[in-house]
């Protein structure tokens, strides 16, 4: 049996739990003979050894991302830290790199390290995984977690929204035949980069075409690889917007390669706004994720979980639609409406 449990027939959260069997403040005193009476009646009985871990602070929260060599993610990492340096508070991080199996190591050396709570901001995430903090009382926040929002706190950045500034542009350039660079459909993300897109291409009633979505692997030669199947068709799109930045970068080489320029014959569209899109040739538009914003709001959840406060994740974050050299008007481009 696990804390998990626990919280379900209490019906309250994993954190509220903790802080009941570590005695921390802010807790209702209705809530805290609940949650007393639920452990009382399951026969709960903690683990002496996680419990210990709790009894004193070591001022370390743990950092898990997906891919510390992907340039998305240096800048989460050093938003996150710079708050945390400002109030003492010490952070390790390491990554899974896109394996869902690391993370259940990652998770276990965190706690192993005795950080008081740990920010989880991956593009994949096993629920097993996150137990083992779950029971030794560590908090834990998630990134676009959407499936275990209602167990743990969950940063939601709302993909449709720059989708749909990025399709709106397209249209008003004159494209109608736009197509998609997927990451892996394994990774949660990815998959719901791919959906609001399909569902942005619906609402402006265009169809979605199965050929003129490839699949790449959020790096910069699964993008290429990916942009160069498209270019081969007999009917190509005349614009592609990529899951990622780095995918966008391998759009550009393949489109060089095919000597197909951009934005005259292609344009192409990124996400994420990482420093290198105003390195390459052209600058790239992309959609700019709230990376810092992602960082800050996880420090703060956090923040709030370790003092007994309940955590807290405002709103979905929404990306937005940065304009630069690589996108033109279609060839032979017709007006918008």
């Amino acid at each position: 049996m696990d804390i998990q449990q626990v919280a379900k027939r209490a019906n309250v959260s994993t954190a509220t739990v903790s802080r009941v069997l570590n005695g921390f403040p802010g807790v209702r005193e209705k809530t805290v003979a609940r949650v007393r009476r639920a452990i009382a009646e399951m026969n709960y009985v903690p683990n002496p050894s996680a419990r210990s871990l709790r009894v004193g602070r070591s001022r370390m929260f743990g950092l898990i991302v997906s891919d510390v060599n992907n340039p998305f993610f240096p800048e989460l990492i050093d938003a996150f830290e710079a708050l945390a340096s400002a109030q003492g508070i010490e952070v390790i991080f390491t990554h899974t790199n896109y394996d869902p199996q690391r993370l259940h190591s990652c998770v276990r050396r965190m706690v192993e390290r005795s950080v008081d709570a740990i920010a989880v901001m991956t593009s994949e995430v096993e629920q097993e995984a996150l137990q083992q903090a779950t029971q030794a009382g560590v908090p834990v926040v998630l990134m676009n977690q959407h499936k275990l929002a209602s167990q743990y706190p969950n940063i939601a950045v709302e993909y449709a929204t720059g989708f749909r500034e990025a399709l709106e542009h397209l249209l008003a350039l004159g494209h109608r035949d736009i197509g998609f660079i997927a990451g892996p459909q394994n990774l949660s993300s990815a998959v719901a980069r791919k959906e609001a897109f399909k569902a942005v291409l619906r609402a402006h009633k265009l169809t979605v075409r199965s050929e003129w979505i490839a699949v790449g692997d959020m790096r910069v030669e699964g993008g290429r690889a990916a942009t160069a199947s498209l270019l081969a068709l007999n009917e190509r799109p005349t614009a592609i917007i990529a899951s990622n930045d780095l995918m966008a970068v391998g759009a550009l080489q393949a489109a060089h390669e095919a000597r197909i320029r951009v934005p005259k014959e292609l344009s192409v569209v990124g996400f994420d706004d990482l420093p290198i899109v105003e390195m390459v040739h052209p600058p790239l538009s992309t959609i700019r994720h709230p990376r810092r914003d992602v960082a800050a709001r996880a420090f703060e959840c956090l923040c709030k979980a370790v003092k007994g406060e309940e955590p807290t994740t405002g709103e979905p974050l929404h990306p937005h639609l940065v304009v630069r050299s690589s996108t033109a008007p279609a060839p032979e481009a017709r007006p918008w409406g």
